[in-house]
């Protein structure tokens, strides 16, 4: 997507905005990093199962972590959201 794109469907902040705001992550990082390993572990048990009780418990983890990660990432988006608008009411 272009810049113009992006402006047009109000995904941007306003212009006058650009540059007020922090630029750290809200992102717990560590629990996603776990998370992530432990994805790829269960791809790993799930192929080594061969189709037998391994293969399930693997695909059950990645469903578990996978749906672990969606919600750590809407809460990051959440207090993204909140510390904006706490810095727009504070200037």
């Amino acid at each position: 997507m272009s810049l113009e794109d992006l402006k047009e469907q109000n995904i941007l902040l306003p212009e006058e905005e650009w540059g007020t705001h922090k630029l750290e992550t809200t992102m717990a990082e560590t629990p996603l990093a776990i998370l992530f390993l432990c994805s790829a572990a269960s791809w790993v048990l799930a192929y080594l199962g061969d189709g037998n009780w391994l293969t399930w418990v693997g695909i059950v983890t990645f469903f578990v972590t996978f749906f672990g990660i969606i919600v750590l990432c809407d809460r990051a988006v959440a207090k993204q959201r909140k510390r904006v608008k706490k810095e727009k009411k504070n200037s």
